[in-house]
């Protein structure tokens, strides 16, 4: 066996590896990382290019030159390289700078500040197919001219096509994923979600909950129809979301009961629960809506569970009396547990 044969073999050997490793890894951050670390083993090249396209054709790039790994997003173009590829009229060029002179094509540099040379020879293969969940381009970049083979395009295309399955089943199980920590309705995080985030937010500091659900919800019901009672959780939900902004999440338990994650120590959230309330009084009078709330502080060595259950013994304080924030401002002495 030559040696030509030899290193044949061992690309493809190495593609197989790779391949395993794309079928092996669940996450679209992961697959790219993937990407970056292994394509050495497959081309001589210093600069590799992952161009995902989104839904207004815009292009997000992860793109690793030398050491250098750095993101971006570009703006499409009528003709360029990127849409060349994607239309099927571009895949190899090993004279980059006459292909863009004869052809007119304008090119960008993703790396403003790197000192190192242009590219000049290209290589690009497109990823997915129009209408699947992800689409891209994935290319391959040398500095040299005429650094690369029909043979190299080949490879690319082959190891391009076990990555846009890949990426397909990463897209697929995030989707269900974030389906199964959903609320249908709101759109707000599920009880699910609301524990995930809870123990990574009691993590990081202080934190609020506040539980929080509908007066009279169930009389709304009754006598509006649930079509009018879905129509009430939608807006409560919507005002909730914007009211935890930027910091915070807001969470969905089920029925008309609600939860909200909030950053930070009880007296920096009273104003903004406030706020809430005047919203609330603010909706349309055929979605008005009162609510009973219960907020709650962390405290040293608690866990997530604790936190919640005093917010929801509050809350149900809250009801008995029709206050809308509970504790008051002025923060009471913490009676000793037992």
């Amino acid at each position: 066996m030559d040696g030509g044969t030899q290193a044949t073999l061992l690309r493809y050997r190495i593609l197989v590896d790779l391949t395993l490793i794309l079928a092996r890894t669940t996450r679209r951050h992961d697959l790219l990382d993937a990407v970056h670390l292994h394509m050495g083993q497959l081309f001589v090249a210093p600069i590799t290019m992952l161009a995902l396209r989104g839904p207004q054709g815009q292009w997000t790039c992860l793109t690793r030159e030398a050491d250098r790994l750095h993101h971006k997003t570009l703006t499409p173009q009528a003709d360029g390289l990127l849409e060349r590829v994607w239309a099927g009229r571009l895949r190899l060029t090993n004279d980059l700078a006459t292909y863009v002179q004869q052809e007119g094509v304008t090119l960008r540099r993703l790396d403003q500040a790197s000192a190192l040379p242009p590219t000049a020879s290209w290589m690009g293969v497109p990823l997915g197919h129009p209408g699947a969940d992800v689409t891209g381009v994935l290319s391959v970049q040398s500095y040299r001219q005429a650094a690369f083979s029909p043979q190299d395009l080949e490879l690319l295309e082959v190891f391009a096509a076990h990555l846009s399955v890949a990426l397909d089943n990463a897209a697929l199980r995030e989707r269900l994923e974030c389906e199964a920590m959903t609320d249908e309705l709101t759109g707000l995080g599920n009880r699910r979600r609301l524990m995930l985030e809870g123990e990574r937010a009691m993590a990081q500091g202080p934190l609020c909950v506040a539980l929080l659900d509908i007066q009279d919800f169930k009389q709304v019901n009754d006598e509006r129809g649930h079509l009018v009672g879905d129509a009430v959780l939608r807006e409560v939900a919507e005002l909730l979301r914007t009211c935890v902004q930027p910091s915070g999440e807001a969470f969905r338990l089920g029925g008309d009961e609600f939860a909200l994650l909030l950053p930070g120590p009880v007296g920096d959230q009273e104003p903004r629960l406030r706020q809430l309330r005047a919203a609330l009084a603010a909706m349309p009078a055929d979605l008005a809506a009162e609510v009973n709330l219960g907020l709650a502080g962390s405290r040293p060595g608690e866990g997530l569970d604790d936190l919640l259950g005093r917010a929801d013994e509050r809350m149900y304080q809250a009801k008995a009396r029709r206050v809308f924030v509970d504790p008051p401002r002025a923060p009471a002495p913490v009676p000793p547990e037992h």
